[in-house]
C-alpha cells in the first residue's frame, strides 16, 4: 500500500483573507459563495465528512470516491483516497524524508524529543534528528565530540579535550570515548586543566603545585599565622655557605656549633720593612693581595668575618682591611673597587699591582687610638679589636666600624702580644716587665704572673685546645711556657733554641717557632713534651706561627721574606710563598684562634614569607633552644624585613637582641621598626663559653598578622 500524506489544514492570514483546506473538489472545494470553510471529519467508521461551518453539524458534504488534489495540495496529479490520505501518482515519496507533522499552526515541532525545534519554547534545533545536539551542532566530520553519530556499537577511541601540551603533566590524563546507541559518549576518565585549588595537586597542569592559592604559611590552612623552620616545620634546617657559618646539624636535625663549617682560607702577614700586609690563600699557596698601610706593621689579627686588623709600631696607627671586594666601598665613585691584586697570575702581588698608601679601597680605615707603638692585638667574641700600646702600657677596645676607642684599661707591663680566651679574659705577654698579665675586659681588673720554673722573657702568646696560655720565652732559656688559668700552675716544654711565636691547634698540639735554628717545634700541650721538629731550610728565621682552617701549620719567616706551610702529621713542609720584606707578626693571622678558642660561635639565617597577594605585619620571633648549660651557652637574634630579595640584601639589620638567656622569647617585633615587608630574615647566632657546651636550636618561628 502506498505511503499516505495526511492533509493538514493551514490557516494563513494575508491581507485579511482566510484560506481553508479544500474538501476534495477539482475547483478547490469552495462553496458557491466563495467564503465557505470546510472542516474534514471522520465518522465512526473512519470515513471523512465535510461540514460547512455555517450549516447543521450533521450535514455531510464530503464524497467517498477519490478526488484530485488541486495545485499546492500535494501535487497536481495526486489523488485523495476515501480515507483522506493523498496517494502520489507514481507511488513514491517526495524528496523530504521527514514525515509531515500533525501539529496545529504555532505548535512546537520536536522530532528528536530534546525540547528544541520550530515554535518550541526552548528555541530552534540545529539538528532535529539528533537529540544530542540542540542549539549548536559541532562539525562531526572534522572532529569527534560527545553526541556525534557513530556506526560501530561498542567501538572506542582515546580522547582529550584540553591543551595537548598538558597531557601527562600534573593531574591531566587521557580519557576514552565509546560508541553507544549510535552516538559517541563523553570522554570518560579524562582530566583536563582546571583552576588551581589548594590540595597539594597540580590542578592546572603547569608543572607547579598550589601556586597562587597557598595560605601565607605555605599550606592550605587559611587561618595560619606562624611560619616555622626546623624538624617538624614547613622546611628543615639546611646550612649552606650563603646562610650560615660554623654551624651544622646533629642527628636530630637541630642546629649546633660546628667549627668544621668555617672557611677562612687566608693568612695575613705584616711586612714590617716595607709597610705592607700580604694576604695569602692558604689552599693555593699564592699571594692574592698586598696592601700599603701604616708605618712598620707587626701585628695582624683576623675578626669574625675574615677582615684583618693591623697594628703598627712606628706611627701608632691601626688599619683594617676587608677580606673581600664586596665589603670594600667605592670611595672615589668610579664604579669599581680599586684594590691590590695578582693581575698577571704569578702568585705574587708586586710592583704596580700594589696601590699607593691611601689609594686601596679595601683598606677600610686607619685609626690612631693613642700612643706611637701598637703591639699587642686581638679580637674579642663581640668582634671588637683590643690593641696594646707599648709605651703607655694601656689596652684599648676599638669600634669595629671606625676604630674609635670605646674603652681602655691600664696594665702593669708593656704589652707585646695579646690573646683573648673563651671567657673574654685578655692575656698579655708583658715583655717589658717580664710578666703574664690577666685583664678583666669589663672591670679592668689586672692580675700578673711570673714563671716559678726558670728565666722568663715573654714573647709570642697563644692558647691551646683547653684554654691554657702558652708563651714563647725569648731569650734567656730555650723553653715554651704553659700557664693554666684554673690551677695557676706553670709547665715548660723544651725547644731547640729561642722560642718566638706560638700557636695552638685543635689536634692538641702547640707549635713554636725556633728562629735561629730554622725549626718549628711540635709540643704536646697536655704533657708539655716536645714531639718533634719541622726543618724549614736555612736562612728562614721563623718568627710568627699560625694554624689554618684545614689544620695545617704556617710560619712567617723574617729573613727569607716568606711563609711556609707544613703538615704536622708528616712533619714535612708543603709549600713556601713569597711575601713582602721583613715579615714580622705574632698574632692570630688566620682567625683560627678566634673561632676555635676565643669565641666559639656561629650563625644561621632564614628568610620567611614572600607571598603574592598578602600584606603582613611581622609580630614576633620565637627560637626553641636547648641551652644545655645556660651559664655557658646562649643565642642572640637580629632581624630585617624587605619587599624583595634584592632589597633584603642591603637592608640594615635590627638588633642584636638578647642574649637568650637571660632574655626570654618571644622577641616582640611590634616594637621593632620597619617590620611590614613581605620578607623577614631572621639570623640566630649561637655562642659558647665552654668547649663542652653548644646551644641546640630546634626551630625558628616567625609570627605575623595579615590584612
Amino acid at each position: 500500500m502506498a505511503r499516505q500524506f495526511i492533509v493538514r489544514c493551514v490557516v494563513v492570514l494575508m491581507g485579511f483573507v482566510l484560506v481553508a483546506c479544500s474538501e476534495g473538489k477539482p475547483d478547490g472545494g469552495q462553496s458557491p459563495g466563495g467564503d465557505d470553510v470546510s472542516i474534514v471529519k471522520k465518522d465512526s467508521k473512519g470515513r471523512e465528512s465535510g461540514q460547512d461551518a455555517r450549516t447543521d453539524p450533521g450535514e455531510v458534504r464530503g464524497e467517498e470516491d477519490s478526488t484530485t488534489v488541486p495545485d499546492g495540495m500535494g501535487g497536481t496529479d495526486g489523488t485523495v483516497e476515501p480515507d483522506g490520505t493523498i496517494e502520489p501518482p507514481d507511488g513514491t515519496l517526495p524528496d523530504s524524508t521527514v514525515e509531515p507533522d500533525e501539529s496545529q499552526p504555532g505548535e512546537c515541532v520536536d522530532k528528536d524529543g530534546d525540547g528544541y525545534g520550530p515554535n518550541c519554547f526552548l528555541g530552534a534545533d540545529c539538528d532535529d534528528a539528533n537529540p544530542k545536539f540542540t542549539v549548536y551542532c559541532p562539525p562531526c566530520g572534522q572532529q569527534t565530540v560527545e553526541g556525534c553519530p557513530c556506526s560501530q556499537e561498542g567501538a572506542s577511541e582515546i580522547c582529550f579535550e584540553g591543551d595537548p601540551g598538558t597531557i601527562g603533566l600534573g593531574e591531566c590524563q587521557l580519557g576514552q570515548r565509546y560508541c553507544q546507541q549510535g552516538h559517541w559518549s563523553s570522554c570518560m576518565g579524562q582530566i583536563i586543566p582546571a583552576p588551581e585549588e589548594c590540595n597539594e595537586k597540580d590542578d592546572d597542569c603547569d608543572g607547579s603545585t598550589d601556586e597562587g592559592v597557598l595560605s601565607p604559611c605555605g599550606n592550605c590552612d587559611p587561618f595560619c599565622d606562624t611560619l616555622k623552620v626546623g624538624p617538624g616545620g614547613a622546611e628543615e634546617f639546611e646550612p649552606t655557605p650563603e646562610n650560615s657559618e660554623k654551624v651544622g646539624k646533629n642527628l636530630d636535625g637541630y642546629l649546633v656549633l660546628d667549627s668544621k663549617q668555617i672557611d677562612l682560607s687566608f693568612m695575613w702577614v705584616a711586612n714590617s720593612s716595607e709597610n705592607t700586609v700580604s694576604r695569602l690563600d692558604t689552599e693555593t699557596c699564592k699571594e692574592t693581595g698586598r696592601y700599603a698601610v701604616c708605618s712598620n706593621p707587626s701585628r695582624t689579627s683576623v675578626d669574625l668575618v675574615g677582615n684583618v686588623w693591623v697594628g703598627c709600631r712606628n706611627d701608632g696607627g691601626v688599619a683594617k682591611i676587608a677580606i673581600d671586594e664586596a665589603l670594600c666601598p667605592d670611595k672615589n665613585n668610579n664604579g669599581v673597587v680599586d684594590t691590590a691584586k695578582d693581575l698577571n697570575g704569578d702568585g705574587q702581588v708586586t710592583g704596580g699591582e700594589i696601590l699607593p698608601k691611601g689609594a686601596d679601597e679595601c683598606v677600610l680605615f686607619t685609626a690612631f687610638p693613642g700612643g706611637s707603638c701598637q703591639r699587642g692585638l686581638g679580637v674579642d667574641k663581640d668582634n671588637h679589636a683590643w690593641v696594646g700600646e707599648w709605651y703607655a702600657s694601656v689596652l684599648r677596645r676599638l669600634h669595629p666600624d671606625t676604630g674609635s676607642v670605646i674603652k681602655q684599661h691600664n696594665i702593669s707591663a708593656n704589652p707585646y702580644g695579646l690573646v683573648i680566651d673563651q671567657k673574654g679574659t685578655i692575656w698579655v705577654s708583658g715583655r717589658g716587665g717580664n710578666k703574664l698579665i690577666e685583664v678583666d675586659p669589663e672591670l679592668g681588673q689586672v692580675g700578673s704572673y711570673s714563671s716559678n720554673i726558670g728565666c722568663f722573657e715573654p714573647y709570642g702568646i697563644g692558647l691551646d685546645h683547653k684554654g691554657r696560655v702558652w708563651i714563647g720565652n725569648c731569650c734567656c732559656w730555650n723553653v715554651a711556657y704553659r700557664f693554666d688559668p684554673e690551677t695557676k700552675t706553670w709547665a715548660a716544654a723544651q725547644t731547640k733554641d729561642r722560642p718566638r711565636g706560638v700557636a695552638g691547634s685543635q689536634d692538641g698540639n702547640v707549635y713554636v717557632a725556633n728562629d735561629t735554628s730554622d725549626h718549628v717545634a711540635i709540643v704536646d700541650s697536655d704533657t708539655a713534651t716536645t714531639l718533634g721538629y719541622v726543618y724549614l731550610g736555612g736562612g728562614r728565621f721563623p718568627i710568627g706561627m699560625t694554624v689554618d682552617f684545614d689544620g695545617y701549620v704556617w710560619s712567617a719567616n723574617q729573613s727569607s721574606g716568606s711563609a711556609i706551610k707544613m703538615d704536622p702529621k708528616t712533619q714535612q713542609t708543603l709549600c713556601e710563598v713569597k711575601v713582602g720584606n721583613g715579615p714580622y707578626t705574632y698574632s692570630d693571622m688566620t682567625g683560627y684562634a678566634l673561632h676555635n678558642f676565643t669565641a666559639p660561635q656561629g650563625h644561621y639565617s632564614h628568610v620567611f614569607g614572600g607571598w603574592e597577594g598578602f600584606r603582613v605585619k611581622w609580630t614576633a620571633v620565637f627560637v626553641d633552644v636547648d641551652y644545655q648549660d645556660p651559664a655557658s651557652c646562649f643565642v642572640k637574634v637580629r632581624v630585617r624585613s624587605a619587599y624583595d630579595k634584592e632589597e633584603l640584601k642591603t637592608k640594615p639589620w635590627q638588633g642584636y637582641y638578647g642574649p637568650y638567656p637571660p632574655e626570654m622569647f618571644p622577641l616582640d617585633l611590634t616594637q621593632v621598626p620597619d617590620m611590614d615587608g613581605p620578607l623577614l630574615e631572621v639570623e640566630v647566632t649561637l655562642f659558647s663559653q665552654s668547649k663542652t657546651c653548644t646551644p641546640m636550636v630546634k626551630s625558628i618561628e616567625a609570627k605575623f598578622a595579615s590584612d
